[in-house]
């Protein structure tokens, strides 16, 4: 390769980057119009609104590459102040509502503070995060009594979005009994350790002393489910046992091994729905499960 052909080969990977990066105008429109302003928000900006892209490792650093992984799209980061507190927006587009929820279960703790705000929000001492939509908002106070101002700020992006404000139909799927308060999230990296029930959406039980999992690991359609199942079936028939489970409607397996412990797995749908760890006499359980996932 000559000297010149590498140099424009050069300049066209930078210019492709470059593109990579940038946030299409339209977008930039879109999110600018979800900020808050006059008359709903007392602070006023004190710096332009900026836009990231494929480049949010620029604003942060080391914590970009989750957000990339459930799908990222655009970022508006803007900065205000009032008398009485400095305030960060950050709103992300993620595409569609599970993706969305994907990363905020995956930054939420069940021990937060949760506040009615959008589907889902919580508020600690200088945060007011919340998830609507396809975005996630995040917001932050620094200041003297910086609560209000993030209130009135969540409160206008919140109707900006407008829509429904409910979480994924998906994370609705799992039963309520047993069930571990706002412990259902959207796994994007193997699932109970394996790449191929990616994605799934998942959720903690507890049962007395059991503390059992329930993942539903999303195909594109019930031939996927099934290749999912074969894969989950393999991988016990060659490190524990795998026996059919009669207790479910339909077909059902019964698997365990010394490393992962018990599960039962089945099909429904498009969807391969594993139970890790079942609880005794888990029959009535199970059904509750089979019968609650849709497809």
């Amino acid at each position: 390769m000559s000297g010149t052909t590498k140099t424009l080969a050069c300049l066209l990977a930078i210019t492709g980057l470059l593109q990579a990066q940038e946030v299409s105008e339209a977008r930039k429109a879109r999110l600018s119009a979800l900020l808050p302003a006059a008359p709903e928000f007392a602070a006023k900006p004190s710096e332009a609104a900026r836009f990231f892209g494929a480049d949010l490792y620029k604003l942060i650093d080391g914590g970009a590459e989750a957000y990339h992984q459930f799908g990222f799209v655009a970022l508006v980061h803007r900065e205000y102040k009032s008398s009485a507190a400095e305030i960060t927006a950050d709103i992300f587009d993620m595409g569609d509502s599970l993706r969305a929820f994907g990363i905020y279960s995956a930054e939420r703790s069940p021990d937060y503070h949760y506040i009615s705000m959008g589907a889902e929000g919580y508020a600690e001492e200088g945060t007011l995060n919340f998830l609507q939509g396809e975005y996630y908002v995040k917001l932050q106070g620094f200041g003297d009594k910086p609560a209000p101002e993030l209130e009135s700020a969540a409160r206008s992006i919140s109707a900006k979005i407008g829509g429904g404000r409910t979480l994924p139909d998906a994370v609705a799927w799992f039963p309520a009994s047993g069930l571990v308060n706002r412990s259902q999230k959207y796994v994007i990296e193997a699932p109970l350790g394996h790449d191929f029930l990616s994605p799934a959406v998942t959720a903690a039980y507890r049962f007395g002393d059991t503390e059992t999992t329930v993942s539903a690991s999303i195909g594109t359609n019930a031939p996927d489910a099934a290749r999912r199942l074969a894969s989950l079936k393999a991988h016990y028939e060659k490190t524990g046992k795998v026996e059919s489970f009669a207790g479910l409607p339909g077909e059902a397996w019964r698997a365990s091994s010394q490393y992962e412990g018990e599960a039962v797995f089945f099909v429904r749908g498009r969807n391969l729905v594993v139970v890790a760890n079942p609880p005794a006499q888990a029959e009535k359980f199970l059904k509750e499960v089979y019968f609650s996932i849709k497809d």
